[in-house]
Parts: structure tokens; sequence; C-alpha cells
């Protein structure tokens, strides 16, 4: 069975020179890289959660991008025999840029966001992965491709977000999953996670900041919440921007929400609440000198308690999102609901996309979920696509 799998979801049925598969991870940490850029002039894929990427290209080269390492030129022929790659973190002297001061830097980067990104309706092509845990097991995997067009990318409060600022025309889903009995915890609709990726702006007045140089251009700010804003709310927000010195735009950003107050939601028998949210994107400018979403990822955490018995289970609840042909005309045309659960939208399933794409990778806890998936033993009720 996990033969089948591997066949079915990770082979190429494509014809290219040359192929390169392995490993991308930190050099001090050894943890895995996700996000990793791998391409040359002709061809591109990044690296999933577990480092892991396959890159086939007619070109030789290959290039190893990341915001914040050092980066890596070499080729096919150079990398063919390593399973592992490693990249370095890049660093500069501190007196080698002037890093502005906190106050400065925030108020520059305001000013600068109507400059940087857009605001005006514009098109691209999306991946978005969505995976569901419950105590640490999965519980569905959904990936989806297709078109949105976007009013704007970023909400200010001259620029808030428009009722409807997302049109999605779905072009390609695989998904599988198993449906508990009793309580089934829903996915999201692409209103709420398009949104959550934007979700990068803090308060400076609540937060403490620390200002360092990565390199000739780029400066990244770390925040936490102040310790008595902190005791005051149990809200633990921290995270942090790389920002362009140059046009001061943010290249990355990541926030998390720690909570340690239980608030309960309720939900018939059920009680809920949220105690981890993070999010991390990754901008790019596109050659018209506005940036776009390259890649996101969205974690949460909600713990739902039933008030009969008091059971605790956790749930944890990853999206991930990459883009391409940004700002081309794509004629977009919307045919799926915005506002709807996106594990209950229906598409077939087309093999031979999912075949010969190579940015959304399952890793290896994914490929054990969909080998248990047509148990017969299963506790809950499969359902799938994929037949």
């Amino acid at each position: 069975m996990r033969f089948t799998l591997l066949l079915l979801f990770i082979s190429l049925s494509v014809t290219a020179q040359n192929q390169l598969g392995g490993v991308i991870l930190d050099s001090a940490s050894k943890r895995p890289l996700e996000f990793v850029d791998v391409y040359n002039r002709y061809d591109y894929t990044i690296t999933n959660a577990d480092g892991s990427f396959l890159f086939l290209s007619e070109g030789d080269s290959v290039i190893l991008k990341k915001l914040g390492y050092k980066e890596l030129r070499t080729t096919f022929e150079k990398l063919q025999n390593k399973k592992h790659i490693f990249l370095s973190e890049a660093s500069i002297a501190l007196d080698e840029v002037v890093v502005t001061n906190e106050s400065s830097i925030f108020d520059k980067i305001n000013k600068a966001i109507p400059s940087n990104y857009p605001f005006r309706p514009f098109e691209e092509r999306f991946m978005l992965r969505a995976v569901l845990k419950k105590n640490d097991s999965i519980l569905k995997i959904e990936d989806l491709s297709g078109k949105v067009k976007r009013q704007q990318l970023l909400a200010t409060k001259e620029f808030p977000f428009p009722k409807k600022n997302f049109e999605i025309e779905l072009l390609n889903m695989r998904k599988a999953g198993l449906e508990e009995e009793d309580v089934e915890f829903k996915l999201n609709d692409f209103n709420e996670i398009f949104r959550w990726f934007n979700m990068l702006f803090v308060s400076r007045k609540y937060v403490d900041t620390n200002i360092k140089a990565i390199n000739e251009n780029t400066v990244k700010i770390d925040f936490a919440t102040k310790d008595s804003v902190f005791k005051a709310d149990g809200d633990r927000i921290e995270g942090y921007w790389m920002i362009n010195t140059t046009n001061h735009a943010i290249l990355e950003g990541m926030i998390s929400s720690n909570r340690t107050r239980i608030e309960y939601n309720k939900s018939g028998p059920y009680r809920y609440w949220t105690p981890f949210f993070a999010v991390n994107t990754i901008f790019s400018q596109h050659e018209n000198g506005r940036y776009f979403i390259k890649n996101s990822r969205v974690d949460f955490k909600t713990e739902v308690v039933n008030s009969k018995t008091e059971k605790k289970d956790f749930y944890t609840c990853s999206y991930i999102l990459t883009s391409q042909d940004n700002f081309n005309y794509l004629n977009t045309n919307s045919n799926v609901s915005e506002k709807r659960d996106i594990f209950k939208l229906k598409y077939p399933y087309n093999p031979d996309f999912w075949e010969k794409q190579n940015q959304l990778l399952f890793t290896e806890e994914m490929l054990e979920f969909l080998a248990t998936v047509k148990d017969e033993n299963n506790e809950y009720r499969a359902v799938s696509n994929l037949n």
C-alpha cells in the first residue's frame, strides 16, 4: 500500500533532463527548513515542512535561497548524491549597517504600505494545503489549486478590506479524511484563511522591540508583548519582521499569540478555546514594484471539552499557501463559495495534475496517514475524492 501511494502522489510523469531531491536543514540546529526556494532560470519549487523538495529542470544550475540564510549556488551534479543539504544563517557586523531607531522604522513601514503593496484588483494562481490533527494524529488532508482575484492585498485604517475581497476559481483538489461520529471539527473557509495570511501587524505601544541587521539591505525586528500588558490580559504576542531598508517593505513576518487565560466558548455540549495561533508570511517583489504573498503558513491549536464527560481533546490545524503567476491576467471566474468549509467543497480528482506538481510534496507523516485512510478497522468514516 505504501509503495502504491508513493507512486500515486509523488512520482512525476514528466521528462526532464535533471532531477534532484533531498532535505534542506539549518547547519547549526539541524532542523528542517520550510519554504526554501529551489530554482534556476527555468524552473522553481520549495521545500515542505520536512525540508524535503523535488526539483526537475532542463537547466543544470541550482540556487537555494531563504531569507536570513546564505544563498547557495551550485549544480545538479554537485548535489546529486547528497541526501541532506545545509544552509547557514547570514550574519553581518552591526557597524556595517546603519540601523534606524525603532520609532522611525515603524513610521516608515506604515507610510510605505500604499506604495509597496497592491491596493487595486489583481490575480494570481495559488496552491493551498490544509492539515487537521486530533491529539497529534492526522484527521484530514486537503490540497487545492486554482486562481484568485484579490481586490487588495493588505488592509489599513485608510484602506479597510471590502466586504468581498476574494474571488476563487478552483481548478484542482485532492482530499482525504476521517470524520468523527459525535463531533466534527470543521476546516475554515477561503475568506477566513486568506485573511489570516495577512495578519502581520502589531501595535507598537504594546510591544518591546529589538532591531538587528541581517545584511546590507535587511534588518530584523523582533517584538514581544510588554510584561505589563501580558499580566493584564494573559495574551503573549511575539514575532519578527524582516524589513527591506531601502523601501521599508516587509519581506517576511511572523506573529504568534499564546493565551494563558482560559476563556471558553460554547457549541452544543462542547466548550472550546484557542490557546495558540501563529502566522508566518513571506513576501516577494514583482517587477512592477509591488509585493505579493509568495508563501505563508497559519497554525493554531484548539482545546475542546465535552461538558458531559469533561474529556479534553486538542485539535491543531495548519494552512499553507504558495502563489504563482502573480499580477497576470487570468480571467478568474468564481466557481466555489468563499464562505464554505473548504473540506465540504466538491471537485473531481485529477491524477495527471497532482502527479506532475512538485510544490506540495507530502511529508512522511502524511504518507503514513493516507496509507490508513481506507483501513476497514478505522474508528471513523473515511471521506475522500481520490477514488
